[in-house]
């Protein structure tokens, strides 16, 4: 690995090095981030469209599936009603968990520490923010191998994470790009096995996905740019709903490319398979895998008292594994994330649609079942 002592071409902007107060740090470089990812800004506002007709379908079918009655609110509200009971939602957000309960969940360092301390296998990580940048260095220079810088907090989706960081120009980078969504930063080890999601409905499991990297395929002709290009053509066209959320030529997927060796330049050839990023959040419901028969007894437990203790009522517990058939130390698991309100799609656009579990449908019947997350009129 190179010396990782930070160059004075690479040092921030000098207002950052007069140690200008961190929220205005923050915005320098979230405008900073917006002004170069004009595209990128567009091009996921074209989705919105595409997240709100699958909402739309997606509890309007499930209310009729449980005898409710569903109107649509000003502002995007939904209020579901059956006898006297009614529920609202919003895409994935229902009315299980306080907002408290979401805030917390959004704090991946005290996640971490809460995990941690019941004994669960976390990533190796250590907080830091552009002040202390010397922190990551050392982390990077300790931990040898790859590593992942993400913002520490308030954020999900992926938003602000960078994977396959390997030397100080490339930490450098990341944690500018994570420090537009927030001033507090997370570096961690970067791990090895596939993506889960669990998902939980109090306490009791009633989904599981392995979510994959997101892929292209060359046709010969194409550039990896341009074979990106027509994927979030097809996803924004296709009469079928694949993907929530666009593909992006970012640099998670440049630091992606370039460990394969390419570059959004490069030509695959006809019928090649490539990656082309290592986070799983962009990626297409060919790349999500129906899994609930072969999660571990063990796992599912663990996974459940975890939301259970935490009073997590609707959960998807996010963990990497290297095979999630067997138990917790057998199989490598690591447990990486807990989400309130968790994305519905993830558990309808996978590549068997056969097998979907139907989650929806089972979440308002068990809410007017309980009656909880509802209110009596």
């Amino acid at each position: 690995m190179r010396d990782l002592q930070l160059s004075p071409s690479q040092r921030l902007p000098r207002q950052f090095q007069l140690k200008l107060p961190s929220t205005a740090m923050q915005v320098w470089l979230r405008n900073r981030r917006r002004l170069t990812d004009i595209g990128g800004i567009f091009e996921r506002r074209r989705f919105q469209l595409i997240r709100k007709r699958f909402y739309d379908e997606l509890w309007r079918d499930a209310a009729c599936e449980v005898g409710a009655e569903i109107v649509t609110l000003p502002g995007g509200l939904k209020r579901i009603s059956r006898g006297s009971l009614q529920t609202f939602v919003d895409k994935s957000e229902i009315m299980l968990d306080s907002a408290i309960v979401s805030r917390l969940l959004l704090n991946k360092a005290i996640v971490f520490e809460l995990l941690a301390a019941k004994g669960l296998r976390v990533p190796q990580r250590r907080k830091f923010d552009m002040d202390s940048l010397e922190r990551a260095v050392n982390f990077l220079r300790e931990n040898g191998g790859p590593v992942v810088v993400k913002p520490a907090d308030r954020t999900g989706c992926g938003h602000g994470v960078t994977t396959r960081i390997i030397d100080r120009d490339g930490l450098l980078k990341a944690a500018r790009h994570a420090a537009a969504f927030h001033s507090e930063l997370l570096v961690e080890e970067q791990l090895v096995g596939a993506s889960f999601r669990l998902l939980y409905l109090d306490g009791i499991l009633i989904d599981a996905v392995r979510r994959d990297s997101p892929v292209v395929t060359g046709d010969g002709r194409s550039n990896l740019r341009q074979l990106v290009s027509a994927e979030n053509e097809r996803r924004r066209s296709g009469e079928t709903i694949t993907a929530l959320s666009p593909l992006m030529i970012d640099l998670e997927c440049r630091n992606t490319l370039a460990a394969a060796g390419v570059s959004p330049s490069t030509i695959p050839a006809a019928g090649l398979e490539m990656m082309v990023k290592l986070a799983v959040n962009e990626n297409g419901a060919a790349q999500n895998h129906l899994v609930r028969e072969e999660v571990h007894p063990e796992i599912v437990e663990t996974g459940s008292r975890i939301v259970r203790e935490f009073g997590i009522g609707f959960a998807g517990l996010d963990l990497t594994a290297t095979d999630i058939s067997q138990p917790l130390s057998e199989g490598n698991v690591i447990f990486n994330e807990i989400n309130a309100g968790p994305g519905i799609h993830h558990h309808y656009l996978v590549s068997d649609r056969k097998r979907i579990a139907h989650v929806a449908p089972r979440i308002l019947e068990h809410m007017f079942s309980t009656r909880r997350g509802t209110i009596q009129i």
